[in-house]
């Protein structure tokens, strides 16, 4: 009997072993912290998990402080940063992946088996009336493949980290773009109320016997509206952005557009650089590593899938105990587990295949942004700066997509801190 129960403390330590040697489990919040660390390399805002209402309150305190005083295009974007609930979203899926390298790491738990038998036929005379067996079996396997499995689980976290950054900077250049639309549609109103307000002016002095003279009213008040709406729907997609609608409307922005640099990035640099640090590309490139462990993981252990080994003890009422080791052996007579190997074979394949689409569209995207910047620039350069109110709304137009070309630029070159210029 001691024997056999070396052999399950054996067990038991093997499991403890090979868990330990696996990986190093990361902390709820260190996991959190290593994504946040990949936005702060884009946004000087910072990126925080809030599990409970203090922390929530405490966020929209600080979100508060930022609103007082006219919000600012980094304070926006600070402000989604701490109240904004779908970057929670992310951060929630980041520590679902967590949980599934908890599940990695974690040994099975033997199983326990109890059986009763009872004596029939002609010579159930000559035995016991009852015999009882109580037996434990651990899954051999399932504590070899714990390396494998971690491995697994580990590059799958990383990848959801890049995939929970580039949520979080995505949303950020959102909230620029939705910042710059607002503040140039409120510069655009205030001249299209100068506008009007001239026109009214002017229709008022006109005396009965002049001559008639161009009535500007009817075009001012159109485009006086189509600003005031253009202010409204602005104002509402950057406070949804922002996280703040219903609960702070009481919100300003402080009213300019940046000024337009002199130069531009250089494309060719940019679409070199974006095929290394753009994070969604990182991540696909990690899918196709959990891929390839994961397959290796399916062959390695293709032969012998089910192993099990146990120590039984039988015990006869009124009669002799007997105790003994117990094996569980799969015999791949006719399941090889072909079945996992092609399905491996073919998600490979797909994750590699998603990693060329992607970096396609990257560099299709990157180019398009360009494109978009150069048409932008050209048309900044063709205005005369001595126009008039109406030429100085278009000035206003031209400023506000220029920024907003570039913030999609930099986006997509995935460095948004050297390229956005903001």
């Amino acid at each position: 009997m001691h024997r056999y129960r070396s052999t399950t403390r054996c067990l038991l330590v093997c499991a403890v072993a090979l868990a330990a040697t696996a990986c190093a489990l990361p902390s709820s919040r260190d996991n959190v912290e290593a994504a946040a660390q990949l936005v702060r390399s884009q946004s000087r805002a910072s990126l925080e998990w809030r599990r409970n209402p203090a922390e929530d309150e405490a966020a929209r305190v600080r979100a508060a402080a930022l609103l007082d005083d006219g919000v600012t295009l980094d304070e926006a974007v600070a402000v989604a940063f701490l109240t904004h609930p779908g970057l929670q979203v992310a951060l929630e899926q980041l520590a679902i992946s967590r949980a599934e390298l908890v599940a990695a790491l974690t040994p099975p738990n033997p199983v326990a088996i109890i059986g009763s038998r009872k004596p029939g036929g002609d010579f159930a005379a000559f035995y016991p009336e009852r015999s009882l067996s109580i037996g434990v079996l651990q899954n051999v396997i399932a504590l070899l493949n714990i390396p494998d499995r971690a491995a697994v689980a580990r590059h799958d976290l990383e990848r959801v980290r890049y995939e929970t950054a580039q949520q979080a900077v995505t949303h950020a250049v959102a909230v620029v773009q939705a910042w710059l639309e607002y503040s140039a549609a409120l510069q655009i109103h205030a001249l299209n109320e100068h506008r009007l307000a001239a026109a009214n002016a002017a229709a008022s002095n006109v005396t009965p016997d002049a001559a008639p003279a161009y009535d500007d009213r009817p075009g001012a008040k159109t485009e006086w509206i189509r600003s005031e709406l253009a202010v409204a729907t602005t104002r509402g997609n950057l406070g949804e952005l922002m996280g703040v609608t219903g609960w702070r409307d009481d919100w300003q922005v402080l009213v300019h557009l940046p000024a337009v640099p002199d130069t531009d990035p250089d494309p060719v640099a940019i679409e070199a650089a974006a095929m290394q640090q753009r994070m969604d590309l990182q991540a696909a490139a990690k899918a196709v590593d959990v891929r390839l462990r994961a397959l290796a993981t399916q062959r390695r252990f293709r032969w012998l899938n089910q192993l099990d080994f146990g120590v039984f003890r039988d015990k006869a009422i009124g009669g002799t105990s007997f105790t003994g080791p117990n094996a569980v052996v799969e015999l791949p007579l006719f399941d090889q587990r072909q079945v996992k190997l092609l399905q491996g074979d073919a998600e490979l394949r797909i994750a590699m295949r998603q990693l060329e689409a992607a970096r396609l569209a990257a560099r299709t995207e990157i180019r398009l942004h360009v494109a978009e910047l150069l048409a932008f620039r050209r048309q900044l350069q063709g205005f005369d700066h001595q126009a008039d109110l109406a030429d100085d709304a278009a000035w206003i137009g031209a400023v506000r997509e220029y920024w907003r070309a570039r913030s999609a630029l930099a986006l997509s070159a995935g460095d948004w801190a050297a390229i956005s210029g903001l």
